[in-house]
């Protein structure tokens, strides 16, 4: 608001006639007053939007996201693990393991009809179209808490083979013999398979 209030005229010492000082000195402190108003709106605005930057760095926070990534994953394996104390078995497929898993061929064959049943139903049209050629999948080893990488190939209908680091990383390391059950399974929520040596062959 600019104040219209005038003063009586004023003259210099020489004489000379000074009209609306007043006028002048109030316009020019209402210009210095709605400066300092703009520039407080100014910082306030400022707050504000530093205020609202800070909650949208918050909301899209990659650790928070990576906590609640972790959290889930930690609720699924104690999910499995109940399941696994309830009596649910989740091998759905076990295999006693015979001479050729262990030999020079370097592959572990399964069975079509448990492929079938129990990986292929939950692998998307990239993954289907790839097993031919061999797709890299990754094999979580629940006894030992390791994780490795294999490739799953379909050879022909009757030719399900797991092969690439077969050899070192499972009949090697885990010490695999002839007779030995192991199990695997898809995990879902993981997007691999699990691989745990169910049962150890009889000492002979």
């Amino acid at each position: 608001m600019v104040c219209m209030e005038k003063s009586s005229d004023s003259f210099l010492s020489d004489g000379t006639k000074i009209e609306n000082v007043s006028l002048t000195l109030s316009l020019r402190m209402n210009k210095s007053r709605r400066f300092e108003v703009g520039e407080c709106r100014n910082r306030h605005n400022l707050k504000k939007d530093n205020i609202s930057l800070k909650k949208l760095q918050t909301m899209g926070n990659p650790k928070s996201l990576t906590n609640k990534n972790k959290r889930r994953k930690v609720e699924i394996e104690e999910l499995r693990m109940t399941e696994l104390r309830l009596g649910h078995d989740p091998w759905c497929i076990k295999k006693k393991l015979t001479p050729s898993d262990l030999g020079n061929n370097a592959r572990l064959m399964v069975a079509p009809e448990l492929v079938k049943s129990h990986i292929l139903p939950h692998w998307n049209d990239e993954q289907l179209t790839n097993i031919k050629a061999g797709l890299p999948v990754s094999v979580w080893d629940c006894d030992t808490n390791t994780q490795h990488g294999l490739v799953f190939k379909v050879w022909n209908e009757k030719a399900n083979v797991f092969i690439s680091n077969w050899t070192k990383d499972f009949v090697k390391r885990r010490e695999l013999k002839h007779k030995d059950e192991i199990g695997l399974y898809w995990d879902v929520a993981s997007s691999r398979f699990n691989f745990s040596l169910l049962n150890r062959a009889p000492l002979q």
